[in-house]
């Protein structure tokens, strides 16, 4: 079947006939369906088709189940395609082992037709209801830029345009110490500003899904990995002064996406740990290999998040301005949780109001 309007769903089996059967199966229940007999021609199939839903075995020649998602979770166009991997090996490959690949759902073979329905019907609303998250997201961001941008924007250029005046009027009458200070505040603003515009573009480029630049398939090496941790850390710490608050527990582990981005994702959330803690209180990184997962974590010991704050983060939402100061638009944990997803990894953040914040992002460890 192959219907244009209908959902897509992409079954890989090596077994021909219980490709046949679920194949009747979801076209019966009104689903358009290709199959592919093994992880090489899934892939290709999946590339062509473009399936909200694929449902792939485990254990196939010319590419393992555990291949085929990894393949298609690093490219752009799989980023809200559900993924439900099954196995007749219940006891070599448990649920939780399967779910460390980045699969969406599980599905323990033998199951039932009805199971088995039942389990992409999910997967498909599943499906829906990120795209509508998406969409939602990128509607708001759109409706506030209009009111947020320009005060972002116009704040620090008026510290600039303020200093720069003085320094200007008053060159030959202000001392070196206080023309040192101006020229200080100038290069804060300047960089607030740097970043507002830099995030707010990213932001919309990640929104869009129009940016392919991250999606190449390049890692970032093991041994680089450490290097561009500790300086996107030191970026961030030295505008803050608080270096010494911060320690560092890196894996020498390789990372299934480009360096850039992998900053990105670091100074995104070591800006947020300096903003939501105070000077002098720690602020622990760790990199880690565990269960076949690649898992990054900032743990702050600031002030935290109700779970209602939670519950509402996006674009350029700030809590409790009136109460703290806080720069930028917001765009950090949104930014960071779209790249994390973008890359096949999951974003989780975990806060309790006066005892601070860990956010974690976990990603599937590449297959060497």
């Amino acid at each position: 079947m192959n219907n244009n309007d209908a959902p897509r769903v992409l079954v890989i089996d090596d077994n021909a006939g219980l490709r046949t059967s679920l194949a009747s199966v979801l076209e019966t229940a009104g689903y358009s369906v290709r199959t592919g007999a093994d992880g090489q021609q899934g892939v290709a199939i999946a590339r062509e088709f473009k399936p909200a839903v694929v449902v792939c075995d485990m254990h196939m020649p010319h590419g393992s189940g555990s291949s085929v998602l990894s393949t298609l979770r690093q490219e752009e166009s799989f980023i809200l395609t559900q993924f439900v991997l099954m196995t007749g090996d219940v006891d070599g490959t448990p649920q939780r082992v399967g779910m460390n690949f980045g699969a969406d759902d599980y599905l323990a073979k033998p199951f039932t037709m009805q199971e088995f329905l039942h389990c992409v019907n999910a997967r498909l609303q599943r499906s829906l209801l990120h795209k509508k998250a998406q969409h939602r997201a990128l509607a708001h961001f759109r409706e506030t830029i209009s009111h947020n941008l320009p005060h972002e924007v116009f704040t620090p250029l008026t510290g600039i345009l303020g200093f720069t005046e003085v320094l200007k009027d008053e060159i030959g009458s202000v001392t070196p110490q206080e023309a040192g200070a101006m020229v200080a505040e100038i290069h804060i603003s300047a960089e607030r500003l740097y970043r507002t515009l830099k995030n707010y573009l990213r932001i919309l480029d990640v929104l869009n899904d129009k940016s392919a630049a991250s999606m190449t398939g390049e890692q970032t090496p093991a041994a680089a990995v450490g290097a561009v941790v500790l300086a996107a850390t030191k970026s961030v710490t030295v505008r803050y002064d608080r270096a010494k608050d911060f320690s560092l527990d890196c894996a020498e582990i390789a990372v299934p996406f480009p360096a850039s981005d992998l900053s990105t994702i670091v100074i995104e959330l070591v800006d947020n740990a300096c903003k939501y803690s105070t000077k002098g209180t720690p602020v622990v990184l760790r990199l880690q290999s565990t269960s076949g997962q690649i898992e990054f974590s900032v743990t702050d010991r600031g002030r935290g998040m109700t779970p209602e704050q939670i519950a509402q983060i996006g674009a350029f939402r700030q809590f409790d301005r009136n109460k703290y100061e806080q720069q930028g638009l917001g765009l950090g944990l949104t930014l960071t949780q779209h790249l994390v997803e973008r890359h096949g990894g999951q974003f989780h953040l975990a806060s309790s109001a006066g005892t601070g914040t860990t956010v974690t992002a976990t990603w599937p460890q590449p297959i060497t």
